[in-house]
């Protein structure tokens, strides 16, 4: 060996000792940014440093959502890694420490800020030291319910958002709404998410919207549901249609009314709770019957027109229809339960969405002529006709405009009602300017007596048969029509303008319906109710112009409980219904 070459071999000694020493002292990690490269066999030339990237970053995950995540290892034959986490915020999840899936945490957890950032990290399994990170950014989930659905025009919808992730407060669940491209909300401090839909025009049949809910909690989070804006509101659905015994279907109160045939069924509408609904039919001696009736009595039609307790005479107008046409009296409770107090009129929803369940029913008998006289074989139950007193009348007013049982609305459904008869009302017509008392609202002169016109205003009895229209079943508030009675608030104007069965007051007719119905309004002369404003306005509303409304001098609000109220009745559908 030259000197030359023992001097090279001991310079390469001192080398590696002094790297020891470094070692050692903790001054420079083993193995980490460097690495020898396989088959170098440690020799200088053949380093490779190990590199380790990590993927999707930034990335976004949902609330209760997951993420994959990926690692690639360069510079060592080992790519394989041990995934970890770690986060400032404490925003939780769980990452798979082989496959580098995170999950983002779930109900009933909440992230203490929204986006919450995770820090992902892939660990060298060559090395165990070198490391690659991501970050994954956390966020709540705004879903918007009902998340599609068709509404008449005019008509209101409540909607509601959950923010999945943020705390259960009103300050975390709160939400901005915003309609685009038809209808708009209701002042978000009176009613938040309620959403009126504009009336159509120029013969426009409907009209798409969207509704979007953003998350006050983290604004970059939002959630939308799609409705469409048509002529007429959407009918319901029957179900469940059963026969029930002759035991269980009751006479009228006079007797002669006992061979009917009573059912139930479930009618089931957009966005409101399902009600069972009770009807008692009868058909008439002939075989050839000159049509179908309909009898609703007021309120919520809790009970039947031939026996209610408060109408001595209900039952001769039953009778006396019954001679020459089909009857269907329609009840929402009694006398086959007493569970449904308020009737068809039973919230929430609001009472022109409650009013589906009348028009509904309508609907179905006019569609199933056989289940009403076992020896039709029409294609349906035509002609039609139907009367209502006080809030049955309000029922059957909805029906024929905002569901289009008239037929006057292409979207609509063809007209199924010949002649009408409401009788005491309709109490409906304006409610905004019923539970938002203004003395200075009032209604037309009254036709049956001539006197000067009085307040549209509902007492507060009436108040009370309209509040659990918005109320969950059970309960006693919220009290919306009452509350409005003196006055002082007036929070549920909007609401109760698009809930009254004359929903545009400024448009000629405001109420249109068919050519070809036959209207007929009878008032007692002895009504000193609302319904007798509210049911004159809604007269002067509709077009073509009704005949003026026709009286029976001695009766009360309830028609049907003086005898010469229920024969007038009976006499004017006899003479109509055709």
């Amino acid at each position: 060996m030259s000197i030359s070459a023992i001097e090279v071999s001991l310079q390469t000694s001192r080398q590696k000792a002094w790297y020891r020493a470094i070692v050692l002292l903790g001054l420079l990690p083993l193995a980490g940014c460097i690495a020898h490269a396989p088959g170098s066999g440690g020799g200088g030339g053949g380093q490779q440093r190990i590199v380790v990237t990590v993927t999707p970053t930034p990335s976004s995950v949902a609330f209760g959502g997951t993420q994959q995540f990926t690692a690639a290892v360069t510079g060592n034959s080992n790519t394989s890694v041990t995934w970890s986490m770690s986060s400032a915020s404490n925003c939780g999840g769980a990452i798979d420490g082989s496959s580098g899936l995170y999950t983002a945490p779930a109900s009933p957890s909440t992230l203490p800020v929204s986006p919450c950032q995770v820090t992902i990290t892939a660990t060298s399994n060559a090395d165990k030291t070198t490391t690659g990170q991501a970050l994954a950014n956390v966020h709540v989930v705004v879903t918007v319910s009902p998340a599609t659905g068709t509404i008449g025009q005019g008509a209101n919808l409540q909607y509601t958002a959950t923010i999945a992730g943020a705390p259960n407060t009103a300050q975390g669940q709160a939400v901005n709404w915003i309609a685009t491209g038809a209808g708009a909300f209701d002042n978000p401090l009176n009613n938040s998410g309620l959403y009126v839909a504009q009336p159509l025009t120029g013969g426009v049949t409907s009209v798409p919207a969207n509704v979007t809910a953003t998350s006050q909690f983290d604004q970059q989070q939002s959630g939308t549901a799609n409705i469409t804006i048509v002529e007429t509101d959407p009918l319901g659905t029957v179900s469940k249609v059963t026969t029930l015994p002759s035991s269980s279907c009751p006479p009228d109160s006079n007797g002669g009314l006992s061979n009917g045939t009573c059912y139930s069924m479930t009618v089931s509408c957009d966005e409101i709770a399902d009600l069972t609904t009770y009807l008692k039919v009868n058909t008439p001696p002939s075989a050839t019957p000159k049509g179908t009736v309909l009898f609703l009595i007021g309120s919520g039609g809790n009970g039947l027109y031939d026996s209610n307790p408060s109408w001595a005479f209900g039952y001769l107008a039953v009778e006396m229809v019954n001679a020459s046409f089909n009857t269907v009296q329609i009840s929402f409770g009694e006398p086959f339960t007493s569970s449904q107090p308020h009737g068809w009129l039973q919230g929430p929803g609001g009472v022109r969405r409650l009013a589906c369940r009348y028009a509904t029913i309508a609907d179905w008998v006019y569609k199933n002529p056989k289940m009403i006289n076992a020896n039709s074989s029409a294609a349906n139950s035509a002609p039609m006709c139907a009367t209502g007193n006080s809030g049955g009348s309000g029922a059957l007013a909805y029906a024929v405009y905002e569901y289009g049982l008239a037929g006057i609305n292409t979207t609509g459904p063809p007209q199924e009602l010949a002649m009408i008869e409401p009788t005491s009302g309709p109490p409906m017509t304006r409610l905004d300017q019923a539970c938002v008392c203004n003395n200075s609202a009032m209604g037309k002169a009254d036709s049956c007596t001539g006197s000067v016109p009085s307040p549209m205003c509902y007492s507060p009895s009436e108040a009370d048969i309209i509040d659990p229209a918005y109320q969950v079943q059970g309960q006693t508030s919220p009290t919306l029509c009452s509350n409005g009675l003196s006055g002082a608030d007036g929070s549920q104007a909007i609401r109760f303008a698009s809930d009254s069965i004359d929903y545009q007051p400024t448009k000629a007719p405001a109420i249109p319906v068919s050519k070809t119905l036959t209207v007929n309004m009878r008032f007692g002369g002895l009504d000193t109710s609302t319904a007798v404003p509210q049911g004159e306005t809604w007269w002067t509303a509709v077009g073509p112009q009704p005949p003026i409304p026709a009286c029976t001098q001695d009766a009360p609000h309830d028609i049907p409980s003086v005898q010469d109220g229920a024969t007038d009745i009976a006499n004017d559908i006899i003479n109509l219904c055709h």
